[in-house]
C-alpha cells in the first residue's frame, strides 16, 4: 500500500522561501531549452458551467515530476499539485496549487527581469498587487538592488494592504500609484492581473524598460497595449503556450503578430543561444504563461522541505 504526504498551506508558508525557488525555476527553463524536460501541452477548457485545466512536467536534471489540476466555477477556483517520484511515477505528495503557482510565477517574473532588464535597474512597478505581485517583488528583491517600488491595483484596499505589508518588510520605499505612474516610473514592470482588456498603454513605455507580463494564462487575456509588442524584444517561457494562452495570444490570433517577431524562449536566453536585451535602449518583454515544469520544480522543494522538517500528514492510498 502506498502513502502520500499531504502538505498544508500553513506548513509551506514559513518554510519555503522564494530565494530557494529561483535556481530551481531557472534550471527548469534551461532544461527545457536543452531538451531535458517533458512539457505536455497545457490544457484549458472553459465550458458553460465550469473551468478545468491541466498542466504537467518532468525536469530530468532536477529529478522533479508533477501534475497540477484545477477547476473553477463563477466566482472562484481551486487547484492541486501532485508531486511524483520521477523514476517510478509513484505519487509522493499533495499540496494546494495556489501556493505553488504564486511561488513559481513570482520566481519566473524575476528571472525574466534578471536576464532581460538593464543590470542597474532599481525602480519597480507592480501592476496587480495580489499574491503573485507579492511573490514577484520578493523574487526581484533577490535579483536587484531595489530603491523604490510603485504599487498599482484597481482595488484600493488591495493596493493599500500591499504597501503596508511591503513597507514593514523592505528597507526601500513602497508607494501607491496609478497604473500610469507605476509603469512610467519603473525600470522593471511586473503585470499580474486577470484582465482581458489592456491596462498598460504604449505611450507609457519608454526605451530601456523591461516588462514581465505574467497575468495572461488563458485565451483572451491581455494586459498590454498591442502596440508595445512591435517595439519590444519578446521572449516567452514557451512560444507554443504564449501564442495560445499568453500575453500575445489575442494579437497572434488576429494576425497582428507573427511568430517570427518572438526572439525565443527564456531557457535559450539563459543558456546564451538566443540574445534577449541587445542595447540599453531596448524595450524587453517576458511573456510568461506558466509551465508545468515550473510547478514540478517548486513542488520538489516543498516536498523535500516537508520531509526534512517533519511537516505534512501521511495518508495511505
Amino acid at each position: 500500500m502506498s502513502r502520500i504526504l499531504v502538505i498544508r498551506n500553513e506548513e509551506i508558508d514559513p518554510h519555503v522561501h522564494i530565494k530557494d525557488c529561483l535556481p530551481l525555476v531557472e534550471r527548469a527553463f534551461s532544461a527545457a531549452a536543452e531538451d531535458k524536460a517533458d512539457l505536455p501541452t497545457k490544457y484549458h477548457y472553459r465550458g458553460k458551467f465550469g473551468l478545468w485545466f491541466y498542466m504537467a512536467g518532468i525536469v530530468e536534471p532536477l529529478g522533479a515530476m508533477g501534475v497540477k489540476l484545477g477547476s473553477g466555477r463563477p466566482g472562484g477556483g481551486f487547484s492541486q499539485v501532485i508531486y511524483y517520484n520521477h523514476e517510478t511515477a509513484e505519487p509522493l505528495a499533495l499540496m494546494q496549487g495556489g501556493r505553488v503557482t504564486a511561488l513559481r510565477t513570482g520566481a519566473a517574473a524575476a528571472i525574466g527581469a534578471r536576464y532581460l532588464a538593464r543590470r542597474e535597474s532599481k525602480i519597480v512597478g507592480i501592476v496587480g498587487t495580489g499574491t503573485v505581485g507579492w511573490t514577484s517583488l520578493a523574487a526581484l528583491n533577490e535579483c536587484f538592488s531595489l530603491e523604490k517600488v510603485y504599487a498599482a491595483d484597481v482595488s484600493e484596499g488591495a493596493r493599500g494592504n500591499f504597501v503596508a505589508r511591503a513597507s514593514e518588510r523592505y528597507p526601500f520605499p513602497v508607494v501607491e500609484a496609478s497604473f500610469e505612474e507605476a509603469v512610467r516610473a519603473a525600470d522593471v514592470v511586473i503585470t499580474a492581473t486577470p484582465t482581458r482588456e489592456p491596462i498598460v498603454q504604449g505611450e507609457w513605455v519608454s526605451k530601456g524598460k523591461h516588462i514581465s507580463a505574467v497575468g495572461a494564462d488563458s485565451a483572451g487575456k491581455q494586459e498590454l497595449d498591442a502596440a508595445i509588442y512591435h517595439r519590444a524584444r519578446i521572449v516567452c517561457d514557451s512560444v507554443e503556450q504564449c501564442l495560445e494562452f499568453g500575453e500575445v495570444n489575442n494579437a497572434h490570433r488576429a494576425g497582428l503578430l507573427d511568430e517570427d517577431r518572438i526572439v525565443g524562449e527564456i531557457g535559450e536566453v539563459i543558456l546564451g543561444s538566443k540574445k534577449g536585451r541587445i542595447s540599453e535602449e531596448d524595450i524587453t518583454l517576458f511573456d510568461s504563461t506558466g509551465m508545468g515544469i515550473q510547478d514540478a520544480a517548486v513542488a520538489k522543494l516543498i516536498y523535500e522541505t516537508a520531509l526534512s522538517k517533519g511537516l505534512g500528514t501521511w495518508v495511505e492510498l
